[in-house]
Formats: structure tokens, sequence, C-alpha cells
């Protein structure tokens, strides 16, 4: 992949955000124990983690590298970072902390995370620098601890700059208009400017020779589900205005308006009246597992995986949804059904709370991960699961409700 093979390894690579680079580099240059830590918010594919790990590499800075998100409560996070403070080198070089992620860290869910990270913050002997996506409020009392510095998509100049020096370097040539499509295309995304002049000098991206224009998330919703065959299909997605979000990561409205599984979830539920209860279920069965195959992106920042994104989406979705009459609706998802959702919602979060403590996990991965095959195995002995103490007679009456939902099917 392009975007690993041209991945920034030197501070004098980088291209766009150079007064944000230089802010970088001033605040490591000048740091000193008591120094606020550094936090980098800006979109993925503009180099926030390439630069972190040049930075140290320039500076002799031994990296110690972590996803937040991976660590969310603060058991795990004090077990990784309490020793790293203690320490003042290793094989001789100074320590370097890198948090990227900050932002899939969720006060409410995770058991302490984000109060121990904010203690830590001030009180830290080595360097920290933290990366997030977006300023939302989960991080609000992260960001004012920190020194913030905004990186920004590239301008179409810098995208620019950057496809020729690329083109160069392979020594090939495109025509002007296809290299300002590419970039439009881009959006200002470093790795996605690599991966769509790879795709389209490798001859997936075809329709761009012929088409320029830019869909809207409504026409290829409506699209996607009257295309005739696959590299139709294929073809309006690379034409599309669309992103690939996990809502864990954060994101801001004009994002959200553009989330293609959101977008294809809402449409599909809010056209159940025509279509029938097992064909929506096998449509968003295969939905769920595309959606989990993104946010495993995100969680482990693999970013070169998107480029597969499309193909997995139409592979999961394209045959078992020919024919059906499913239009474009963001947020007409009928009342009761909304409702319905969020009453169980609502009561399976609380499940979540509780039994994520026994299961030694977060409530989020507790009800993607633990909760069915939990009512499964429950089903299969014939048994009904009761706790003991009185506090927990919503907790078993949810839990029974969820047992008889499952033996009705």
């Amino acid at each position: 992949m392009w975007s690993e093979k041209y991945r920034f390894k030197n501070i004098e690579q980088f291209i766009g955000n150079e007064q944000s680079r230089s802010d970088v580099l001033r605040w490591i240059k000048n740091w000193i124990k008591g120094t606020k830590p550094l936090i980098i918010i800006g979109p993925p594919g503009t180099g926030k983690t390439s630069f972190v790990t040049s930075l140290a590499s320039f500076f002799n800075y031994d990296l110690v590298e972590l996803n937040a998100s991976d660590f969310r409560n603060k058991s795990n996070l004090e077990s990784i970072i309490n020793p790293l403070l203690s320490n003042n080198s290793i094989l001789g070089k100074k320590l370097l902390l890198f948090l990227d992620e900050v932002d899939g860290i969720s006060g409410r869910d995770d058991s302490g995370g984000l109060n121990f990270l904010i203690s830590t913050l001030k009180n830290s002997n080595i360097p920290i620098i933290m990366a997030a996506n977006s300023k939302n409020s989960r991080i609000k009392e992260i960001i004012k601890n920190s020194k913030m510095i905004e990186f920004y998509p590239l301008s179409p100049f810098s995208s620019y700059l950057l496809l020729q020096n690329l083109l160069t370097v392979e020594g090939i040539s495109l025509e002007l208009d296809q290299k300002l499509v590419l970039i439009e295309k881009s959006n200002g995304d470093i790795r996605s400017l690599l991966n769509l002049v790879q795709s389209k000098l490798q001859g997936d991206y075809e329709s761009l020779q012929n088409n320029s224009k830019v869909l809207s998330v409504e026409d290829c919703v409506n699209l996607f589900f009257s295309a005739d065959t696959v590299s139709q299909l294929k073809r309006v997605l690379i034409q599309s205005d669309i992103l690939y979000l996990s809502p864990k990561f954060g994101s801001t409205p004009e994002e959200r308006m553009r989330d293609i599984v959101y977008a294809l979830f809402s449409s599909i539920v809010a056209n159940e009246k025509k279509i029938s209860l097992v064909d929506i279920a096998k449509v968003l069965d295969a939905l769920s597992q595309f959606d989990l195959y993104v946010n495993k992106i995100y969680k482990n920042r693999d970013w070169h995986l998107l480029r597969y994104a499309n193909d997995m989406l139409i592979s999961k979705l394209f045959d078992i949804t020919r024919g059906l009459p499913i239009k474009y609706s963001q947020y007409n998802i009928p009342f009761p059904l909304i409702g319905s959702i969020f009453i169980r919602g609502q009561s399976t979060r609380m499940v979540g709370k509780l039994l994520s403590k026994i299961f030694h996990t977060n409530s989020s991965d507790f009800g993607m991960f633990y909760f069915f095959p939990l009512l499964t195995i429950l089903k299969g002995m014939h048994t009904i699961l009761f706790f003991n103490t009185a506090e927990d007679a919503k907790l078993n009456e949810i839990i029974l409700k969820e047992q008889e939902r499952l033996n009705k099917k």
C-alpha cells in the first residue's frame, strides 16, 4: 500500500501544517518538567502519528506509543503509564509517551480512565503527547490541562505538491484535470490521496476518467440499492461524498451527515413496512458485520485497510439487497421503532455496566461481544440466571426478558 510505502519518516519530508508543526517542535525543544502535555487534534490522514514518530527520532527520544482507547479503564492505564513515569530512560534514551486516540476514552463508561489520565497530565516528569481526531466534550478536561495544537487537512496547493512529488518518484505523469479530481476526492487526507493515486494508476479508478461529479449521500444510497452490477455500485461509492466513521472516536455534525453506514442503516429501517422482517434481519446483520470491520480499523489505526471498505461493503450487501425497495431516509425512522430501540437500549446498557465488571471488560465490548453469547448459553442450558442481592432485581428482570425474546426466535 502506498499509504505505508510513502509514509513520512523524517520531519523534513512533511508537507502542510507548517505553523502547527513548528509549534510542536518548539514545544518539545523547550520542554522541562512541569510543562503542560501536548494534545494534537486533527482528522485522520493529517499526519499526527507520523509526525510524532519522526519527532521522537529527530530529538533522540525513546518513543512509547499507546492507543489510549485500548486501555480504557483506570487500572489498565495505571498499570501501563505509572512504570513509565518512574523511569527517566530506556537504553540510555529520554522517554516520550505518545497516547493516541484519547478521544476513544469515555469518562462515563470506562471506570475512571479519563480522570486518571487528567491527574497524570498534571504530574508527569516526562513529555507526553496525545492525539485526537476531533475536539469533543469527552476530552474537554484533557484539552483544558494541555497545550492544544491543531492539524488541518492539506490545502489543495499542499496536496498538489505532494501528488507531484509522488508522481515524480514513480516516474508517472497525469493530466492536470486528473490530478485535480484526485485532490478534490482526497479532501485534504494524505492517506486517502496516496491510496487514490495508487488505485488510479492500477486501473481501479476508471470512473474518474469520464465522470468527476461528486454524488451526495442521498444519491449514493438510492443508487446503492438500484445498481445492476457490482462494477456500477463500485463506481457509485468512489464518486460519492461519503465517510466511514466510528462513533467511538467522535465526529462533527457535517461528518455524521456523510456517514454511509448510518445512512444505510436509517434508510433500511425507515423502509421497514416495504420489506419482510426476514430480509431486514438479513440486511442489518450483514451491515453490522461491516460496521465491526470499520470499528476495528479505527481501534487498531489500520487506516490502510479503509482502501478495501468499498469492496467489503459491496460483498456484504450487494446480493442480498437487489430488488429491495429501499430509498434514502436519513432521519425518518418511525417513532414507534425509535421508542422501542431507545427503551431496550437503556435496559441493556444497565446490564452491560453491571456485568462488564464480572467479565473484566468495558460495557461497550460487553454489549458487542459477550451479551448475546451469554444469553445463547443460558438458552441452551434451559436455565434462568438470577442474581441474589435485592438491588439486582431490575437486572434479573431485564435478563429474563432478553431470554424470553431469544426463546421466541
